[in-house]
């Protein structure tokens, strides 16, 4: 009998969801999960081969629950993407605290070149609708719906 395939350590997962788009994130610690959570949040819109990294961002966000500190972290990202007109296009996190939930970090991109592929509609928002982040094992979750 062939073996599962073996999931990838960090990773996202577009899934179907009725009307918006949602994704589930995993990593082996928190640091890791919203690394994929952005990742998998800028997949969904545009494809970033194409994009240099002109622009560096820091990203320090705060948050009373796990839910709401990556939500905080996503609509940040997303927030600087746009007033900045750029394509982010790496994320690196430097740390996730628990209680007192916080999250520092750094993001690159920078304009789109105008032949740059779209993968779907740009996400609009990060919603708290089914929002949630878990622990699975030795393995973080997150699923996460985005409006667009």
């Amino acid at each position: 009998m062939p073996s599962e395939p073996r999931q990838a350590e960090r990773g996202h997962r577009a899934l179907d969801h009725t009307a918006d788009r949602a994704i589930e994130a995993w990593g082996p610690d928190l640091c890791s999960l919203f690394r994929a959570a952005a990742e998998g949040m800028f997949s969904e819109s545009v494809s970033c081969a194409g994009v240099e990294r002109e622009q560096e961002w820091q990203i320090q966000v705060e948050a009373d629950s796990l839910e709401g500190l990556l939500h905080a972290w996503l609509s940040e990202l997303l927030w600087v993407s746009e007033r900045d007109e750029a394509a982010v296009c790496c994320v690196d996190v430097d740390e996730v605290q628990a209680g007192p939930h916080r999250a520092r970090g750094r993001a690159w991109g920078g304009p789109p070149p105008p032949d740059l592929p779209h993968t779907g509609a740009p996400v609009k928002a990060v919603t708290y609708h089914e929002l949630r982040v878990w622990q699975d094992g030795g393995t973080w979750r997150a699923y996460v719906v985005f409006d667009v």
